[in-house]
């Protein structure tokens, strides 16, 4: 048995690995990406009670991390403190990429449903 094995055994829980290849990254980044992709497809359609075009609009500005952090917790989609721990530690340029990667595909959600949908009435 490895010392980290050994670890992971005593504590009950897979240490946090901060020491990882590119490849590592990217296939996190890739992992997270579609977590929250799925919370916040939920969110909007399922729990909010807003229209999901609003929802959608209310999310745009954030980033990976904000959007990460908003969903900790949920277990129907395992978003986990480790996984904002890791995403605090992933090399800049991936982080900006997969979080420009999430504003543009919420963006191309809001604007297909308001193709699809139109804009809602604003109540006053």
């Amino acid at each position: 048995m490895r010392f980290l094995e050994l670890f992971k055994f005593v504590t009950g829980r897979p240490m946090v690995s901060k020491q990882k290849t590119r490849e590592e990254w990217e296939e996190f980044a890739e992992e997270i990406f579609e977590k929250v992709g799925q919370a916040l497809d939920h969110w909007c359609w399922e729990v909010s009670g807003d229209p999901a075009i609003v929802c959608y609009e209310a999310h745009a500005d954030k980033d990976l991390y904000e959007l990460a952090e908003e969903f900790v917790g949920w277990s129907d989609f395992g978003i986990t403190e480790e996984d904002l721990e890791l995403l605090r530690e992933m090399p800049d340029d991936i982080y900006e990429r997969y979080s420009k990667r999430m504003q543009n595909a919420v963006e191309r959600v809001i604007k297909e449903l308001e193709k699809k949908y139109g804009r809602p009435e604003e109540e006053f």
